[in-house]
């Protein structure tokens, strides 16, 4: 099937080709997904489905970092891909058959998993399976919510308390901050609050943006922008802008949070009140941890290798490029900047924990967790031996960050990997697939990349992950994931069925013959 659609798109031009490509693009994508159930069933099979299951590092997590490593995306977006994947497998199958023969697109596939995900009888599933499958090829056109409004026709006729009810869309309630992608230093939210919170948060950011003086540069939207900035920095008001010493609403109001950010010295500007940690004044040659009170930084005194014409930006810890400028005028006067040494050539440290000095440096270096696909910023990280301690020493060439999912990964999961002087890691997966990530810092900040000291180890065969699995136990969960995943139904169910039992007379009325 798959072979025969690509043909036709070979042998089609024009419009005619972008339709028979896009096929082709549906039958990959059902193919990848069923590559990832096959996997998940394997991994089932060989662990006899109890054991690991107990796991905080279950077979669900060891299977989406594996198929996120071969894509190269975050353990999230992994897992979302092989929830789907199951869904099609074991209970959509008629579904899947569509999918695979390119006639419907994984947005579509998506919401019929999301929209069927109450059935819990399986006659009402094999159903509904069937009749949306025999209805979908038609349904590409519509928009997002009449798509919803077919799939929930027919989970409404076969299991009515599995309709995924509008009442119920305070359970999608959320706040999704992407980060700055395109290097101006602005970031997207996108939120569904309470409709009562929603209130509030509006006329608040409308009071705090009306209390500056007249004087203020900002137009009413960006005053309400920077009134939902402070507000995350804890502060109770907008301090205004119109740098006029006398202003009641001047000042600077100090933050009950900090933000971690990565530049070139340069990249602040001359004026920038900063004040040195410590008596000694800062080695020519270090790199420096500048602390602020909404912002922490480390900074290199050596220019760009590149030597670019404009000041470089700088770079947020798990988010995006700030343009130095911003940079500058956001740490102005609260500026506390932290001397940091590149390590060099220096002796491992004689203890497991590195210190604050070495530690920090690691996770400037890194900037976010070091496993293929994985952007957990650096400071919600731990700091793993690469070889496990004692064999293999504390120093920079042999630390590196991973998040606690992928820390315990490595550690239980079967993985093994190998760091070289610069900071690159390269992985292999338990069915023999390398990886190769590299420091965060490799483009804007070469210098951190510089290499380290070799590393020593006492026995070079020595194998992080089986050795430290010998004398560590994996964390259990208190309950699994698949009763997690029944006991939300139900509860869900249960909220549905008053509804449901409410619209009974409707629902039971003869036609009117």
């Amino acid at each position: 099937m798959f072979d025969h659609l690509v043909d036709a798109a070979l042998g089609s031009r024009a419009s005619a080709a972008v339709g028979a490509w896009a096929r082709v693009e549906n039958a990959a994508c059902a193919r990848r997904l069923s590559a990832m159930a096959d996997e998940l069933d394997a991994m089932l099979a060989a662990d006899g489905g109890e054991e690991r299951e107990q796991w905080c590092l279950d077979n669900w997590d060891a299977v989406a970092a594996s198929v996120g490593a071969a894509q190269n995306v975050s353990l999230g977006v992994a897992a979302h891909q092989l929830l789907i994947a199951d869904a099609l497998c074991h209970r959509l199958p008629r579904v899947a058959e569509v999918f695979a023969a390119g006639a419907i697109t994984y947005r579509m596939v998506a919401a019929v998993v999301s929209r069927t995900r109450l059935v819990r009888d399986p006659d009402a599933l094999g159903k509904v399976d069937t009749e949306i499958a025999a209805h979908i090829a038609g349904w590409g056109s519509l928009s997002v919510d009449k798509t919803q409004t077919e799939i929930d026709y027919w989970v409404d006729r076969y299991d009515p308390a599995a309709v995924r009810r509008s009442e119920d869309r305070v359970r999608g309630c959320h706040v999704d901050i992407r980060g700055p992608e395109d290097g101006l230093g602005t970031a997207d939210i996108e939120a569904r609050l309470l409709a009562t919170d929603a209130e509030a948060l509006d006329q608040r950011l409308e009071a705090m943006a009306a209390a500056v003086c007249e004087g203020d540069p900002r137009t009413l939207d960006q005053r309400r922008a920077a009134a939902l900035g402070a507000f995350g920095h804890g502060a109770d008001r907008l301090v205004c802008a119109c740098e006029n010493p006398d202003c009641d609403a001047a000042g600077v109001q100090p933050s009950t949070v900090v933000v971690h950010v990565v530049a070139h010295e340069e990249s602040l500007a001359d004026d920038t009140a900063a004040q040195w940690d410590g008596k000694e004044e800062p080695d020519p040659n270090a790199t420096q941890w500048t602390e602020m009170t909404i912002t922490e930084a480390l900074t290199d005194p050596r220019p760009p290798p590149t030597g670019p014409a404009t000041t470089p930006p700088a770079v947020i810890l798990g988010g995006g490029v700030l343009p130095a400028p911003l940079l500058a005028a956001k740490i102005a006067g609260v500026a506390k900047i932290v001397p940091i040494r590149h390590p060099g050539d220096k002796p491992p440290e004689p203890r497991y924990i590195p210190s604050a000095v070495l530690a920090t440096f690691i996770r400037c270096r890194d900037m976010t967790c070091r496993f293929p696909g994985c952007d957990e910023p650096a400071q919600h990280c731990d700091l793993d031996h690469t070889i496990v301690y004692p064999a293999g020493p504390t120093q920079a060439s042999n630390l590196k960050c991973l998040c606690r999912k992928h820390h315990l990964l490595k550690t239980f999961g079967g993985w093994h990997d190998r760091q070289w002087p610069d900071g690159t890691v390269i992985w292999t997966s338990p069915h023999g697939q390398c990886y190769t990530t590299h420091p965060g810092s490799r483009i804007l900040f070469p210098s951190l990349c510089e290499p380290t000291a070799p590393v020593m180890t006492r026995d070079s065969t020595t194998s992080g992950g089986n050795d430290t699995a010998r004398t560590l136990a994996m964390p259990r969960r208190t309950t699994t994931r698949a009763h997690n995943r029944t006991q939300a139904i139900n509860n869900e169910r249960a909220r549905n069925q008053p509804l449901v039992d409410a619209e009974a007379p409707e629902r039971n009325r003869p036609p009117p013959f």
